[in-house]
């Protein structure tokens, strides 16, 4: 089989124009491989296999072939350095979230709702968002728990069918879950995504785990099947476009509307801290001082064996803000910090003060956070 020629002296490729692509035979031209990101801007990757720098503040989505939506990976926020992408085209880009919402999170269930007639309006933005009425797993019962298991096995649900095949017209959410041995059997099976727009409670395919020391003795395999539940209730909300970034990163509305009632869910907001600021001095903080945070996450919600309750669905990376300290004491007077990162959060963080030989009494400053949105340098270099 032919491959690229690799070896001492054999240079990467000089930067490309990504559009238009090369027409055939035409003679090479050199590009660049840097690429500016404004806030809610994204670039497809063209065909091919790349290395990627996201900058500090860029995400690498791809396009879920179930539900048809972009989903940035739920570490994202740590993701610096380069990242090495094999592309088709069409279902790998760069972005720049910053701004926009990303994701919802399911507050209260309500009931009444008809898939048909539900819609969600995003206030105050463009975005769009598909709410996903019903088929919730839920019930999971061990109807055969198997034998001879070591290390317990891996459970695969199935995805709900697609927009162009589910009866509700516009897909689902993929549940996931995993389950738990004693004795050598499947005594367990916990949820940690009950997924949503399932038409059909669907089978489980229990795979024994790879280094399982049994595996070659012999394993008698498990069920598990599940029963449907959230009838008329709102499972899950997808962010079909996130539209244009916000001036101002708040909490936005994403408001309900159809033949149901108390149904709620709330956005997540990607964005980062574009200033931090002490508004009253603290002391005892040494010779050096960092403004940094806590917190950042997605709303819980209310399905608690939801990846946004279990902490699974994002990492935020908190902020790293220097402030200047005078005096043997360590005083950190009012001022605006230098932002060094400004980190990546799906809600507003707390700020909080690390300080460098600390001595004496301390007496924290009052802090002060903006969040928003700021543009970013994607580099993209073909290999």
């Amino acid at each position: 089989m032919a491959g690229k020629i690799s070896g001492p002296g054999v240079g990467l490729q000089l930067p490309q124009y990504l559009y238009p692509s090369e027409l055939f035979n035409a003679p090479p031209d050199v590009g660049t491989n840097k690429v500016c990101l404004a806030p809610g801007q994204e670039l497809p990757i063209q065909r091919g296999d790349w290395a990627i720098d996201l900058g500090k503040y860029l995400v690498l989505e791809f396009k879920d072939p179930v539900t048809g939506v972009w989903f940035p990976a739920a570490g994202a926020g740590w993701n610096h350095g380069h990242n090495i992408v094999s592309s088709d085209g069409f279902n790998v880009r760069v972005a720049n979230r910053l701004g926009c919402p990303v994701t919802a999170s399911v507050i209260a269930y309500g009931s009444g709702y008809v898939q048909a007639t539900t819609t969600i309006t995003q206030v105050p933005g463009n975005g769009t968002w598909v709410p996903i009425v019903g088929g919730q797993l839920a019930g999971a019962s061990v109807t055969s728990a198997g034998a001879g298991y070591g290390v317990a096995p891996n459970v695969l649900i199935p995805a709900p069918p697609s927009a162009a095949n589910n009866p509700n017209g516009v897909g689902g959410i993929q549940a996931s879950g995993f389950a738990v041995i004693a004795s050598g059997t499947i005594s367990a099976f916990s949820f940690t995504n009950p997924g949503a727009g399932y038409p059909t409670a669907p089978i489980a395919t229990i795979v024994p785990n790879p280094t399982d020391p049994n595996i070659n003795t012999g394993i008698t395999a498990g069920t598990i099947t599940f029963s449907l539940t959230g009838s008329g209730s709102i499972c899950g909300a997808l962010c079909t476009n996130p539209g244009a970034p916000l001036a101002t990163v708040s909490q936005i509305s994403l408001v309900l509307a159809g033949a149901g009632s108390s149904g709620s869910v709330v956005a997540n907001v990607l964005q980062t801290v574009t200033a931090g600021s002490v508004v009253a001095a603290g002391t005892g903080f040494g010779s050096a001082a960092l403004l940094t945070t806590v917190g950042g996450v997605p709303a819980a919600g209310t399905i608690t064996n939801s990846p946004e309750f279990l902490g699974l669905a994002w990492t935020p990376r908190p902020a790293q803000i220097g402030l200047a300290t005078t005096g043997a004491g360590g005083t950190i007077a009012t001022q605006v910090g230098t932002i060094y990162d400004g980190g990546l959060f799906l809600s507003a963080p707390s700020p909080i003060v690390a300080g460098g030989n600390l001595s004496g009494s301390i007496a924290g400053p009052s802090l002060v956070l903006v969040m928003g949105a700021r543009p970013d340098i994607a580099v993209l270099q073909p290999l």
